[in-house]
């Protein structure tokens, strides 16, 4: 998507569009390519799962054009509530929106002429040295230096309890399928876990909206830090259970 930003916005300098038309012009380019590209990484998955299970390629194909339909008209709905339920809106100091202020950043700036170029060029240098030395996930390096920290740090602790649960099937000496279907229970734990917290955001939001005042447990910020040894309890033994009562050790 910030490629094919960065691209657009310097074919509208070139045909001498600029100014707010040009910036929304950009964004509007980025818009779809982006949705075209959320939209391509789900179908990839969902017709993998399909033919895995044995699914017709026709019905699995009418499925999720039904799906996307129904998601184009229903998903306006949830934006709204998000954003006149949240106090500052999406892109305020509640809901912060780090890539959408990212794409107008370098879309305002190459339109107006005052992109900072060495910073991007630094940028890509620094990827390619990633890259060079191997590193895991450049992509997730990246990303994490503009997050806000609370992302980056739930990115981190996710991955420590991934590391956890690594060196305790190791230790025990799980056999390689033991520990991919171990890992994939964990997987899937963590998939309902930030899909739930997307619907009870929605949810919070519809309640401030309709002026319904919630209890505060507690005002202090380490009250929530216990909420980690619980999801690495619930992301580390739940798993480890599962696959011992479906057959590993």
């Amino acid at each position: 998507t910030l490629t094919a930003l960065v691209i657009t916005a310097l074919l509208m300098v070139a045909m001498g569009v600029s100014g707010s038309h040009g910036v929304m012009a950009v964004l509007g380019v980025a818009t779809v390519v982006c949705c075209s590209l959320g939209i391509a990484g789900d179908m990839l998955q969902d017709l993998k799962v399909g033919h895995l299970l044995g699914g017709t390629p026709w019905k699995m194909q009418v499925g999720e054009m039904i799906g996307i339909l129904g998601a184009s008209f229903f998903l306006v709905w949830p934006m709204t509530i998000l954003h006149q339920g949240t106090p500052g809106g999406i892109g305020g100091p509640t809901l912060p929106a780090p890539q959408a202020g990212l794409m107008t950043v370098i879309s305002t700036g190459i339109v107006t002429g005052d992109m900072a170029w060495p910073l991007i060029i630094i940028g890509m240098m620094f990827s390619v040295g990633l890259i060079l030395l191997k590193s895991p996930s450049p992509t997730l390096i990246a990303v994490g230096m503009y997050l806000p920290f609370e992302t980056t740090f739930a990115i981190f602790a996710g991955g420590a309890i991934k590391f956890a649960m690594g060196r305790i099937m190791k230790s025990r000496e799980y056999s390689e399928s033991d520990r991919m279907r171990a890992e994939n229970k964990g997987i899937l734990l963590a998939s309902g876990l930030v899909a739930g917290e997307a619907l009870t955001g929605v949810l919070l939001a519809a309640l401030y909206l309709g002026a319904v005042q919630l209890p505060h447990i507690s005002e202090s910020p380490y009250l929530g830090l216990l909420v980690f040894p619980l999801l690495a309890s619930l992301l580390i033994f739940v798993p480890l259970r599962r696959m011992i009562e479906g057959g590993g050790r």
